[in-house]
């Protein structure tokens, strides 16, 4: 797979992501009639993923960095975007890579789940919050909810 073959899938996940707004939130996230072996799979799958979605986060940092210095420095900003694409790259390749061990094993997911996959940004057990639920980043409710 070429490089801007993973450029145009990533694009279609982002897109799919955006298009669905707050698709696959809140309460009782999730798969769609996964079975307890489809939901580990999927599981495995994202914890194989650790060291390249660490890589993209200290990447996108990095870039976050050099944008807001005092001081413009065009070179160090060209330098960190291309850090990230290549992080991002190396995230997707993998990620297609574990995608397809799932797809060849007997959890294999259906298209309703696979839709709901990528609406929930690959980790559909991540429980991105809701009413009354933690912060996308984890940490304690906002004030005033839950508990």
């Amino acid at each position: 797979m070429n490089s801007r073959s993973i450029a145009l899938i990533l694009g279609a996940i982002a897109w799919v992501g955006v298009a669905h707004g707050q698709a696959g939130r809140g309460r009782g996230g999730g798969l769609p009639g996964a079975t307890p072996e489809q939901t580990q799979a999927v599981a495995d799958m994202n914890a194989a993923l650790a060291a390249q979605s660490s890589a993209v986060t200290a990447a996108r940092s990095e870039l976050t960095a050099v944008t807001f210095s005092p001081v413009k420095d065009d070179a160090a900003i060209k330098a960190a975007v291309e850090k990230l694409r290549t992080a991002e790259i190396a995230l997707a390749t993998k990620r297609a890579e574990e995608f397809a061990k799932l797809q060849a094993s007997p959890n294999k997911l259906s298209p309703g789940q696979i839709a709901a996959l990528i609406a929930a940004g690959g980790n559909p057990a991540a429980g991105r919050g809701g009413r009354g639920g933690a912060p996308a980043g984890g940490g304690a409710p906002p004030a005033g909810r839950g508990n």
